[in-house]
Formats: structure tokens, C-alpha cells, sequence
């Protein structure tokens, strides 16, 4: 007998392999798992923005016999779609960036969240800044960056740690005029601010790493990243760009244990190693623990509180908001000496990541009101 499973397809113009790499990801993660008899479904969402097309497309999966359906979407969108999943009896697995916020956190029955937890490092790296020395920060960031979780999440952490955001410096919506100079004005112009948080991802931060290689005043100045600035897929086209920036990530390619290692080995040999299959890859494991229940009652229960090992390490979903717990890891961008763009080294397990997720849940909750936001996921665009 066939079993169905629905995946929600994104598209990118920074990420065009990304409905392949998903796709591939889940598929061979439900081979290595041994679920034969799998019959994946697919539903084209553009770049995840219109909930009309997103709730159409689950409901045509579900009622074509989709038991589960894994989706790269805003978790806003996610939320919305409980009562769908709850009247067509299916458990949806949602995968993002983790650059977005959810409106609750309370338990929806049939949704559970596998996410790359992007503000979390955010906080994170800035944290470690403070703990660093370096109290006064200067932001730059992308237009589209300026849509997402990144700069509250960092401005959370530097208050927290009672410093001062020196500066914001958001660069134009057009490639062509990206520049850096109001930041780099103001830094010349201001010796007092210690260090910069940068938020870049796709040829975004390739720009900013392009550019910044022309600027003194930045090789004068500690840079911190989220996350997505240690994206390998675009670091190894980005040039170095005159000085390290310390990052913390929720995966990268050269993390050494046996689930990395057959992450690697089964998807690298015809698909991308990146972020998105190996979303694809965990959402296959969720999936195929699921597909061992009876019922989906029997699924919901099973999944609440599921611990398995993943290619990032020991990941928990909360028995209570159904988001996943996994661990972050300190690293550094650094220079390739044999091809002189930029790569990434990890330095280790990070052991603030528990204590920083806490303090997340707990500025999220701060928020009086909704938050203004791109809906689109996380590094879908159109051009």
C-alpha cells in the first residue's frame, strides 16, 4: 500500500535549487529511514507569502490522502493552518529559517516546527559580543533583512547585556546601489563603537563581503553575523573580505558525527549539501517516526516530546509548543587560502544556548501588538 506525504515547494531567485534540495532531502531521508512504499506529492507556493495559495495547496494534499505534509513557510502561516490539519486528520511539519517569530507559543495539536533557529543565533552571537567587551554595536543590514527577527534579536541582546546600538544601516532594495559608506562614515566618525552586527544572506552577502573588502574602517572593527552570513552555499562565492566574522550556526558541513556523516554521504552524491536538504533530511526523520503510528492521534502523541539525532546533533520537540530544541554552535568566517573566498571553521558546541532560547521566548513576549514583517520564507525571493 502507497503512502502519501505533501511537500510544499518554495522557489528563490537566490536559492533556485531549493524545492530540489528539499525535495531530495526528505526523499532519501525516508530511504535511509527504510519507509518503502512512499509516494511524495508536491505543491508549488512561490516564495511562501500568500497564505490563499498555501491553504489551498495543503487542502488539495490532504484530501488526495496526505497523512503529512512538510512545508518551508512562515510559522505565522503554520499557526493559521491548525484547523485545517485538525479537520483533514494530518500532522503538517513546518521548516523555516527561524528569521521569523511565531504570534504564540502555545501547543497547536497538529503542527510541529523544525526550524534553522536564526533569531535565536542572532541573539546569540550578539551576546557573545557583549561578553567580548564590546558593548556598543553598529547594525547593517540588507532592505530584506530589515523584514525579519534579526535586528530585534540582536538589539534584545545588547540591551540586555546593557549596552547600545550605535548605529543602523540598511542598505537599498536595488544590487546596484548597495554601499556601505553611511556606516562606514559613521564608524570613521565614531570611535566609540566597538563592533558591528551584520545580517546578509544570498548575494546580499556577497555585496556586503565585496564591498566591506575595500573599507579600513571595518578591519578596525570586530564583526558578528547571523546566522545566514555562514551560509557556505554563498560564502564560497563571496570574497574575503580583509577580516573574520564570528557567527554561530545551527549547522554546517564539517560537524563531525555519524549522522553528519550520512547526511553527507547519501545526499552529496547527485544533490546540494546546504540548508535546505537538510531541512528536508530532518523533516524526513519527523515523517518517518510519524508513519510508524497507527493513527495520527497515535503520531501527535509519539512526536510530542520525540528525541532523535540529526546531522546538528540532539534535537528535541517540546512536548508543549512542539518547536524543536537543538543545539547552536560557535564559528568563525574565515578566509580559504586555496581559493581566497571565505569559509567557515567551528570552534564548538555552544553552552549558551539553552540560557539565550529562554531569554528569546521571553523578548518575544515583550512585544506589545504584531509585528510588521515580510510574510514571504526566509530566502524566497522573486528577483
Amino acid at each position: 500500500m502507497i503512502t502519501k506525504i505533501g511537500l510544499l515547494l518554495p522557489k528563490s531567485s537566490i536559492y533556485p535549487t531549493i524545492s530540489f534540495d528539499m525535495m531530495a532531502g526528505l526523499r532519501l531521508s525516508l530511504q535511509e529511514a527504510g519507509m518503502g512504499g512512499i509516494e511524495i506529492i508536491t505543491e508549488s507556493i512561490g516564495v511562501g507569502g500568500n497564505n490563499k495559495l498555501i491553504y489551498g495547496a495543503c487542502e488539495k494534499l490532504l484530501m488526495g490522502g496526505c497523512r503529512i505534509v512538510a512545508a518551508y513557510i512562515n510559522p505565522t502561516t503554520a499557526e493559521s493552518l491548525e484547523p485545517l490539519f485538525e479537520a483533514g486528520n494530518g500532522i503538517l511539519i513546518s521548516l523555516d529559517a527561524g528569521y521569523h517569530y511565531r504570534s504564540t507559543h502555545q501547543k497547536l495539536n497538529h503542527v510541529f516546527f523544525l526550524s534553522l533557529q536564526g533569531a535565536l543565533g542572532s541573539r546569540m552571537i550578539t551576546n557573545r559580543a557583549i561578553e567580548d567587551g564590546n558593548k556598543r554595536i553598529a547594525y547593517a543590514g540588507s532592505f530584506y533583512e530589515a523584514g525579519y527577527r534579526s535586528a530585534y534579536a540582536c538589539h534584545c541582546a545588547i540591551v540586555s547585556g546593557e549596552g547600545e546600538m550605535t548605529f543602523n544601516h540598511v542598505t537599498k532594495l536595488s544590487r546596484r546601489e548597495f554601499s556601505l559608506e553611511p556606516l562606514t562614515t559613521f564608524l570613521g566618525d565614531n570611535n566609540t563603537t566597538d563592533a558591528v552586527f551584520a545580517s546578509f544572506c544570498g548575494d546580499m552577502l556577497q555585496d556586503f563581503c565585496t564591498t566591506a573588502a575595500n573599507e579600513i574602517v571595518l578591519k578596525n572593527k570586530q564583526v558578528y553575523g547571523a546566522p545566514f552570513v555562514g551560509d557556505e552555499q554563498w560564502l564560497q562565492q563571496s570574497p574575503y573580505p580583509g577580516f573574520d566574522i564570528k557567527v554561530c550556526m545551527p549547522w554546517v558541513k564539517e560537524l563531525d558525527n555519524p549522522e553528519n556523516a550520512q547526511f553527507k554521504s547519501v545526499v552529496g552524491k547527485e544533490n546540494n549539501v546546504n540548508f535546505f536538504s537538510f531541512l528536508g533530511w530532518e523533516a524526513g526523520i519527523v515523517a518517518a517516526a510519524a508513519l510508524m503510528a497507527i493513527n495520527t492521534k497515535d503520531a501527535v502523541e509519539k512526536l510530542e516530546g520525540f528525541r532523535f539525532d540529526s546531522p546538528r546533533g540532539a534535537i528535541m520537540l517540546d512536548a508543549e509548543t512542539h518547536e524543536c530544541h537543538a543545539p547552536m554552535y560557535d564559528a568563525v568566517v574565515v578566509k580559504d587560502d586555496i581559493a581566497g573566498n571565505c569559509n567557515i571553521r567551528i570552534i564548538g558546541i555552544s553552552e549558551q544556548t539553552d540560557t539565550q532560547r529562554q531569554l528569546l521566548f521571553n523578548d518575544i513576549r515583550t512585544v506589545v501588538g504584531g509585528f510588521s514583517s515580510w510574510f514571504n520564507a526566509y530566502g524566497c525571493l522573486e528577483s
